[in-house]
């Protein structure tokens, strides 16, 4: 049966209730949150069976990887090889609507499986999901909160509806901005675009003509 906790836009948790939604998620359950950009599900990126009932709930292909939540940039430094290009774009674009594609560091291994290359990793911009990662202490696993070939859910009340039953924690803060992240692979330069969203392009290609 899925918790479902009603949030008026921009109102808090409870720190009881921030607390026990963040120790669900370090212990393997699912929760499905508001973001910047859509609604989410998500789970402790350390434990593998978390990774596969995130793939279950949603029918996603095992073949595609779920991107990584963290709370800042230096606590991505820990999960992913930084580069200079990295620098730039977090230092301008995060907190924010931008997912980051980097190779991942010996200790970041553990937040995929062995057949992949690279991780996705972001710091969003919210403040709800931002307290979350800092009080669970984990980096978290996730995808847009929808099955999988259906649009992004970007209304809390239909995730409430599609995920009631799946989910273990459902978070309805009502609307969010609706427009994924932009994803970008800054292991080289040129950087390469992988999906279009939120930030622009051109925002990004000038904030790499910066020196860090």
């Amino acid at each position: 049966m899925s918790v479902l906790i009603k949030l008026a836009p921009g109102e808090e948790l409870a720190p009881e209730t921030l607390g026990r939604v963040a120790e669900a998620a370090k212990a393997c359950k699912i929760v499905a949150f508001p973001t910047d950009t859509v609604y989410g599900l998500g789970s402790t990126a350390l434990i593998k069976a978390a990774l596969r009932k995130i793939y279950q709930i949603k029918g996603r292909s095992a073949l595609k990887p779920l991107p990584i939540l963290v709370p800042s940039a230096q606590e991505a430094r820990r999960w992913v090889q930084w580069t200079p290009a990295a620098e730039l774009l977090a230092r301008r674009f995060w907190p924010g609507a931008l997912t980051l594609v980097l190779k991942p560091t010996r200790e970041g291994r553990l937040l995929t499986f062995p057949e992949y290359q690279t991780l996705a990793i972001r710091a969003p911009n919210h403040p709800l999901l931002l307290k979350l990662l800092e009080a669970s202490g984990v980096p978290w696993a996730s995808t847009s909160a929808n099955l999988s070939g259906s649009p992004a859910l970007a209304e809390g009340s239909e995730v409430a509806k599609r995920f009631a039953g799946l989910a273990d924690f459902i978070l309805d803060a009502g609307p969010a901005p609706g427009r994924e992240s932009t994803i970008v692979e800054a292991t080289n330069v040129p950087v390469r675009f992988l999906r279009e969203g939120a930030v622009p392009r051109e925002e990004i290609l000038e904030a790499l003509k910066q020196t860090v």
